[in-house]
């Protein structure tokens, strides 16, 4: 048999909707609340990265880009041309506080005759200079300064200019003009 069914009494119900309403607009409220909060945590975390970013970036250019630059400009008559040559056939990278060229194959420190390679000019050059293949050595032999010898010898001369004769112009002589 089925259970009787008992008709609602007006009072309770709309006390019990009344509760429900209060209980939903409640949580609609912590809804709208912690929705605001998400967002302002978004905004939060997007400057955030955007700081750790910039902050990533000017590491690089201490670290890395202004050491690389230097090299570069203190072994190559061409300092970009040679960056974008060290870049495009090693990685430069720093590893335990030393800068390092790296295989990008491997990730392992670049060696040149069974030694890694130092990030120091003379070793760069060196290694530059010993490379196999004879398309980047020919680009290398343009770009890499192989001896800033000027080729005097250190030699100082004691010798001095003759002083330039000097030449007078305007009134200063009168020629051939009678004196009244």
């Amino acid at each position: 048999m089925s259970e009787p069914v008992v008709p609602p009494t007006p009072s309770i119900d709309a006390a019990e909707l009344e509760t429900l309403r209060r209980v939903n607009a409640d949580l609609l409220q912590k809804s709208a609340t912690r929705k605001a909060r998400i967002v302002e945590l978004e905004a939060s975390a997007a400057t955030l990265t955007a700081k750790a970013t910039e902050a990533e970036t000017r590491i690089r250019q201490l670290t890395i880009d202004g050491p690389v630059n230097d090299l570069c400009e203190s072994i190559s008559v061409a300092p970009q041309a040679l960056r974008s040559a060290l870049e495009s056939e090693f990685r430069i990278e720093m590893r335990e506080g030393v800068l390092t060229l790296l295989n990008p194959t491997d990730g392992k420190p670049v060696t040149h005759e069974g030694k890694p390679v130092p990030f120091q000019a003379d070793a760069i050059k060196n290694l530059l200079l010993g490379s196999k293949d004879e398309a980047k050595l020919k680009l290398y032999r343009a770009i890499v300064v192989v001896s800033k010898a000027s080729g005097a010898g250190g030699s100082s001369s004691n010798r001095v200019a003759a002083p330039a004769p000097r030449i007078q112009f305007g009134l200063g002589k009168q020629i051939g003009r009678a004196h009244v």
